[in-house]
Formats: structure tokens, C-alpha cells, sequence
């Protein structure tokens, strides 16, 4: 057996990214994990479950209660995920670093702009990624709370 003492496993991330892609099929049922839609939604819900105050409990949703109101707005969402993720990121590993901040990158790239206009916190824009990721994650733990699921 190899010995894999050095290998740096994102095991927080990956498992976020898991608790985001359950809450996507528990909601939407089968979906492709290839689309920009799914991308964005997993990407958000992981990185909020990454820098949230409570960690998600599908038990007793306590810690959805608690990221609902983190979602009601694409900037804010942007804007409280930046400062949250600037504080967290350096006590992660170098593997789950990686992978938050690809993920944020990825939502708030310049590439995926809708309105390059519109002024966001912290000198950020709420980019394609960022607006639909959040529009449905917010859907998705409005309708897991609602539901008690």
C-alpha cells in the first residue's frame, strides 16, 4: 500500500461541497452536476457552510435558520462571504484553501459579469455565478426549512 502521509486531503471542503450537492437533490431530485446552474449553487452553499457561524444540521436545520438570512441578496451574500472567507482561509489546510478560494474565484470572476455597473461592497460585483448561485441556494434552504427536511 502507498503511503500517503504527505497527501493534503480537502476532507472539509469536499465534505461541504457533499452536504450542498444533497441539498440540491433533495430538492431538485436528479440533477446534472455539469451545469453553470448546479456549479454555482454547490459553490455557494459550500462556501456559506464553510464560513458560516454554525455548520448545516439536517437534523434540526439550525444552521440553514441561520444562513437564510445570508442569502437574501446576492451583494450582501458577496460581501459577507469576502471579509468571512479572509478570516477563515487561513486556518484551513493548503488543499481546502485551494479549493474554497478556486470556488470563489470562479463566482465572482470577472468573466461571468452581468452588470459591471452595478457597485458591490467591499469593491466586489455580484457576478453571474454569485447571482444565480445565490437566488438558488436561497430557494433550496427556504424549501428544506419549509419542508422540515
Amino acid at each position: 500500500m502507498p503511503d500517503t502521509s504527505g497527501i493534503d486531503i480537502p476532507i472539509l471542503w469536499l465534505s461541504f461541497e457533499h452536504q450542498a450537492e444533497t441539498l440540491i437533490r433533495t430538492v431538485f431530485g436528479p440533477v446534472s452536476g455539469a451545469t453553470f446552474h448546479y456549479r454555482a449553487t454547490r459553490d455557494v452553499l459550500a462556501l456559506s457552510f464553510l464560513i458560516g457561524e454554525h455548520p448545516p444540521d439536517s437534523s434540526s436545520g439550525f444552521g440553514l435558520k441561520t444562513l437564510a438570512p445570508r442569502l437574501a441578496d446576492a451583494a450582501q451574500w458577496v460581501d459577507w462571504c469576502s471579509s468571512q472567507l479572509a478570516r477563515r482561509l487561513p486556518e484551513l489546510l493548503p488543499a481546502d484553501r485551494d479549493l474554497a478560494g478556486n470556488a470563489w474565484r470562479w463566482l465572482t470572476g470577472d468573466w461571468l459579469l452581468i452588470d459591471a455597473t452595478s457597485p458591490c461592497p467591499s469593491a466586489l460585483t455580484a457576478t453571474g455565478g454569485c447571482q444565480v448561485g445565490v437566488e438558488q441556494a436561497r430557494n433550496i434552504v427556504n424549501a428544506v426549512l419549509a419542508d422540515g427536511r
